[in-house]
């Protein structure tokens, strides 16, 4: 693995050993465990039957991490929004656009420390993005990433042999469907591959593979009019085709140009930063605990009213996306919105302050009220002559 790679790794792998519990082990080489029947009957029995033929009278073996990695060839990819574990991390935290998806792979790692009731499915083969792979994954691509970013020595697999291309996809597709997180844009790139593995094969065949309706089909195939940007978004923020529909049939009819379509996803992902921030301190205050809930409550007609904002003014959205935003600027967004959540609870309970704590928290408002007037004057063109001009009047005065 390359260095650089290795060193982001690593950086999130003692990130996440502060939430973790440690375990010292020794160096292993692939082993064959006892007593695997219970692991691989889970396995089937997970997969409705369908992975009987490959796992059948295979033992379940406890593999090094590294010597695991997912097939990154374009063609092989799975049909899933899942970054590489180096890529959900830059200079040591996890990078603001997978901060939920880094949260859920820690809990799944941990959970992995304790116990792995399934083994992943793997079979031979090398990848050139991580040398050290022997084992290429054909079920358990998360449960592999949270294994890397908790630094896990081993998993438990089952090594098959290398599946059709359409066997893969149909395995890979079976996998992510009953998931909570699996979105609409997932299934349609599956749809994608299995055309593809499939040799071209008429839709009427794809859709019996993967045991999926005309309509559904064709539903899922209209979010394939975004670019491939968008696609990542709309991955990202797991909205549901009905969810979206109204933007998808604007990009369709031609109603909506490319930018204005960026600027409503942009929006959409403002609002679902602002909406996970207020469950979670909300989830704090009452010790209720546990994740928000999943897509942070974006609904249809919210989406509706941004393509209708976006068409009668003619896109006034479409300048806040005239530049690619900056990492800093969404930690910064759900920060502010957790500052002025604490400052609004704040305001009924000054009264229980003593003159020593009110006086600290009057500097600490005084500092922050100099650095939003400054930031607003920047954001609305001010570059500050102007205050200097007064200032210099009232000098002069």
């Amino acid at each position: 693995m390359p260095s650089k790679t290795a060193d982001r790794i690593k950086a999130m792998q003692e990130r996440a050993a502060a939430l973790t519990p440690q375990h010292n082990s020794p160096a292993v080489e692939d082993a064959v465990l006892p007593n695997t029947d219970a692991a691989v009957a889970a396995v089937s029995a997970h997969f409705g039957g369908a992975l009987d033929p490959l796992v059948h009278n295979r033992a379940v073996q406890s593999i090094p991490v590294g010597h695991i990695a997912p097939d990154t060839r374009p063609e092989m990819r799975q049909p899933r929004l899942l970054p590489s574990p180096e890529d959900l991390i830059e200079h040591g935290q996890p990078v603001p656009a997978y901060r939920e998806l880094v949260a859920e792979l820690l809990t799944l790692g941990q959970s992995l420390k304790e116990r792995q009731i399934q083994p992943i499915i793997v079979y031979p083969g090398t990848s050139n993005v991580y040398p050290a792979t022997r084992y290429l994954i054909l079920v358990g691509h998360r449960r592999w990433s949270a294994a890397s970013l908790v630094g896990l020595d081993t998993l438990d697999a089952v090594v098959v042999e290398p599946p059709s291309p359409a066997d893969r996809v149909r395995i890979q597709y079976a996998e992510n469907e009953d998931r909570e997180e699996f979105s609409d844009m997932e299934r349609a790139w599956a749809l994608l591959q299995m055309k593809q593995a499939m040799g071209e094969a008429p839709w009427e065949e794809v859709e019996a593979r993967l045991q999926m309706s005309r309509a559904r089909r064709q539903q899922l195939l209209r979010l394939t009019a975004f670019t491939p940007t968008q696609q990542q978004q709309v991955a990202r923020l797991r909205l549901q085709e009905t969810q979206i529909r109204r933007l998808h049939t604007g990009v369709r009819n031609e109603e909506l140009t490319p930018a204005q379509v960026d600027a409503v996803l942009y929006r959409l992902a403002q609002i679902a930063t602002e909406r996970a921030a207020a469950l979670a301190v909300a989830a704090a205050e009452n010790a209720t605990g546990g994740p928000p809930p999943r897509r942070a409550g974006i609904d249809g007609p919210t989406i509706a009213r941004l393509v209708a904002r976006a068409q009668r003014t003619g896109s006034p959205l479409a300048t806040v996306t005239a530049a690619p935003t900056p990492r800093w600027l969404p930690p910064l967004h759900e920060q502010l919105v957790r500052t002025n959540q604490a400052m609004q609870r704040a305001i009924g309970r000054v009264d229980t302050l003593g003159p020593a704590d009110m006086e600290t928290l009057l500097n600490d408002l005084g500092a922050l009220l100099t650095n939003l007037t400054s930031l607003m004057a920047r954001l609305q063109g001010d570059d500050g002559t102007a205050e200097e001009a007064h200032q210099r009047e009232r000098t002069v005065s």
